[in-house]
């Protein structure tokens, strides 16, 4: 997986962390970091020169996209605002919004259901 010169923020991801991806409003892919830290040689990809080895472990049915609609998987609204390519943690981006609702664990069990991940 590809940053946009973006070492500092590929940086703060730890191996087996794992990534919800969203593009224009929907959830596309969930991966797991493999390496445990970013390689110490850059590639030549013009401005995507950091990497990270992840495995992706679920895709969206590209042909019915509207199924994993980010604010339903996320079950949080304020999700559509966030763009940019960062990775933000999920503890604290939905934690406000789940803290009522049984926290982050019943956070990930919501994304666990809306994904249809066995």
């Amino acid at each position: 997986m590809y940053w946009k010169n973006g070492k500092t923020n590929a940086s703060k991801l730890e191996q087996e962390d794992l990534i919800l991806l969203t593009q224009k409003g929907f959830v596309t892919h969930l991966v797991e970091v493999l390496d445990y830290k970013l390689p110490e040689h850059k590639i030549d990809r013009g401005e995507f020169n950091i990497y990270r080895s992840v495995k992706v472990l679920w895709v969206t049915d590209w042909k019915n996209p509207s199924l994993a609609k980010a604010d339903k998987v996320f079950d949080y609204s304020e999700v559509l605002k966030y763009q940019g390519g960062k990775v933000m943690k999920l503890e604290k981006i939905t934690s406000r919004h789940w803290e009522s609702k049984g926290g982050f664990a019943a956070f990930q069990n919501h994304v666990h259901s809306q994904l249809n991940l066995e």
